[in-house]
């Protein structure tokens, strides 16, 4: 049996900046499930670089990845001493109720029609369970993009991140995902400017080149459990601070086209170049 891997989330420490929502949430009359992504939407993830689909993952599926994410810490409890934001990296096999969220639901196909004609798969043949547990009042101060280290040749990308919500995350510091939204076309500049290995030295934080990208304000992103986060691989993003009274959960799939790995310097220079729907919304044409 494979041992879990930790992965302790880097942070960068600045001052509090505000959140905001992205989707309905749980307002009245928004919980519709989507099932296909309107023009509007695929232009929403096209400037913003992610989209937040309410109620996408029925509670049946869930039910099972609650009791597989249980039965997964009680086997390797995070260390006493450990970061605040632990999360386990485990096969789609070891964690198939996770898996089945994903497969069985609305969600792969949501995540397709940003990418048709191409498919998606598992593209690190993991899926990450992430946990944020209280008190932790580190507020993030700059974003980072993964896959980048500095002793690596070529930096590990895929094509989109799905994240599964497991618990209500619709109020702000209940350990949220922080994303800063057009982040993904301002790292397409640099990695235009200054090549695809560009942020491998400072670890996917382009805040720490000579010249830095100007970013906007982050966004806390809100969810409720059953909604379905669609993200940009390119999109700068960071952990939160929790200090509601309960450890946050949620399943991160990192999911990559067919063919990926031969394209990847593409995927850097030219963010949509795998997103032929977006693009077309958009109206791109390179």
């Amino acid at each position: 049996m494979l041992a879990p891997v930790f992965y302790l989330r880097s942070r960068l420490r600045v001052g509090m900046i505000g959140g905001r929502k992205l989707g309905c949430g749980r307002r009245r009359g928004c919980r519709t499930v989507t099932r296909v992504l309107s023009e509007e939407q695929l232009r929403e993830f096209g400037g913003n670089g992610y989209l937040v689909l309410p109620g996408v993952v029925p509670e049946r599926l869930l039910a099972p990845v609650d009791a597989e994410i249980d039965a997964l810490v009680a086997e390797s409890p995070p260390p006493a001493d450990a970061d605040s934001a632990p999360s386990y990296s485990e096969p789609p096999g070891r964690l198939p109720a996770s898996d089945a969220a994903l497969r069985d639901s609305p969600a792969i196909r949501l995540a397709e029609a940003l990418v048709t004609p191409r498919t998606l798969n598992h593209g690190h043949h993991h899926i990450q369970v992430a946990l944020n547990i209280p008190p932790s009042a580190d507020r993030p101060g700059a974003p980072h993009i993964d896959g980048h280290r500095p002793e690596q040749a070529r930096p590990d990308s895929f094509t989109m991140l799905a994240g599964i919500y497991l618990v209500d995350e619709s109020a702000p510091d209940s350990g949220n995902l922080w994303v800063w939204p057009g982040s993904h076309l301002l790292h397409e500049q640099v990695f235009r400017e200054q090549g695809p290995a560009a942020l491998l030295a400072t670890s996917g934080h382009a805040c720490f080149l000579a010249a830095p990208p100007q970013y906007g304000e982050p966004v806390q992103v809100l969810a409720n459990r059953r909604d379905l986060l669609l993200a940009h691989f390119l999109l700068g993003h960071n952990i939160g601070p929790n200090t509601s009274n309960r450890t946050r959960r949620i399943v991160y799939c990192r999911l990559s086209c067919p063919g990926h790995p031969s394209r990847w310097a593409d995927t850097f220079t030219a963010a949509f170049t795998e997103y032929e729907p977006v693009r077309r919304a958009l109206g791109a044409t390179g």
